[in-house]
């Protein structure tokens, strides 16, 4: 595939800055660049399209200002190699741009690379998701809303995306998250719906309370979009629709050090960021920095449990009303898992979780992870 065709390069400028600033530690494609993308860890590309972002179609404007604040960060002692592939060239319609973005996404998913998209409008999860699903696997998705963006009805836009992703005919949605939704900006029943759904929709106080709870989410992931609206509008105003309440920047960063160091996640979205809206480039800061953190985060990936040697492992055996569980401890990474099979080879029978999962086991209560996964195998 000839990429500089889908593609205006970013066009950066080295000679004024210190060295050991990310900016000049990666790559970016320009005439130089020979189309070989098989040593690259992360793809970065911008999606300039803002058309369905209903009252904040500057969000357009986002991939480079976004840039202007990552590029000037220090980089971290990761060793990993980058390539900026510049600003996708949107179509004359969405459905063009969208079409042009999915199949990149397979492209570039494909590579052993983890791709970052600078948006936009968070209806470009939908493309990405679809990009996905033409690899022919069953897929975990996330979003960090304020909103559902779950909308009844044919019109299509940023604001109803979640309804056309999960009626799709070619959809391989296997289980969706939501973190960080505020109950009284989001519609009852379409609440009562998605957790019907079996979706796990985490509101805005169960996230701040804890976050470590929500590693175990985001370890399952294939695909993680941010919605800036998730962050309370003091600390990132450019949005539209920014409200009071919300993550803080630094929780943001938490949680995308953990997709970081998922080893599945193959995709982040970065989205809804009004730069017309933005105060001294705050927002863009905000955004700047998370991705720092899944930076530092992909560079520390470790392997799953089904890697990890069994001397590596501790064995917990907790008897149930249910069943008898066994928890995995990994003493490298300290991460958890829970076995309902009894065979660590059966991969399909793990659930990650956490400590206080165990705890509350050893107790004789399921937590809430646990329950649900029970109920929904």
């Amino acid at each position: 595939m000839d990429l500089k065709q889908y593609f205006d390069a970013y066009q950066f400028d080295s000679t004024r800055l210190d060295e050991s600033l990310l900016g000049c530690c990666l790559d970016f494609l320009d005439d130089s660049f020979n189309d070989d993308l098989s040593s690259y860890d992360v793809f970065i590309i911008g999606v300039p399209e803002g058309r369905l972002s209903l009252g904040n179609e500057s969000c357009d404007l986002a991939p480079n200002e976004i840039r202007s604040s990552l590029y000037e960060l220090f980089e971290g002692e990761w060793g990993l190699k980058i390539l900026d592939l510049g600003n996708l060239r949107i179509g004359q319609t969405v459905k063009d741009t969208h079409a042009i973005l999915q199949q990149l996404s397979t492209y570039l998913i494909d590579r052993r690379g983890v791709l970052l998209v600078l948006g936009g409008g968070h209806d470009l999860m939908i493309p990405i998701f679809k990009g996905h699903s033409a690899l022919g696997k069953p897929l975990n998705l996330a979003s960090a809303d304020a909103y559902l963006d779950f909308q009844d009805g044919d019109t299509y836009h940023s604001r109803s995306f979640l309804s056309h992703l999960i009626s799709s005919e070619e959809s391989m949605l296997s289980n969706y998250n939501l973190f960080g939704y505020q109950t009284y900006l989001c519609n009852p029943k379409e609440v009562h719906l998605l957790n019907q759904m079996d979706f796990n929709l985490i509101r805005l106080g169960e996230v701040n309370s804890d976050l470590n709870e929500m590693e175990p989410f985001i370890r399952s992931l294939d695909h993680l979009s941010i919605d800036i609206s998730v962050i309370k509008a003091s600390e990132a105003p450019a949005n539209t629709y920014s409200s009071p309440n919300g993550m803080t920047a630094e929780g943001l960063c938490v949680m995308l050090r953990y997709a970081g160091l998922s080893n599945r996640v193959k995709s982040v979205l970065f989205s809804e960021l009004n730069p017309r809206l933005d105060k001294n480039s705050q927002s863009a800061k905000v955004y700047a920095q998370a991705i720092w953190y899944f930076l530092e985060g992909l560079h520390l990936r470790q392997g799953d449990l089904l890697t990890e040697k069994f001397s590596d492992l501790k064995v917990f055996h907790v008897n149930s009303e249910l069943n008898e569980l066994v928890f995995y401890k990994s003493l490298v990474s300290d991460k958890w898992w829970v076995d309902f099979s009894n065979q660590i080879g059966s991969a399909e029978n793990l659930l990650p979780c956490s400590y206080l999962d165990y705890l509350k086991a050893v107790d004789g209560k399921l937590s809430g992870r646990i329950l649900k996964y029970i109920r929904f195998k």
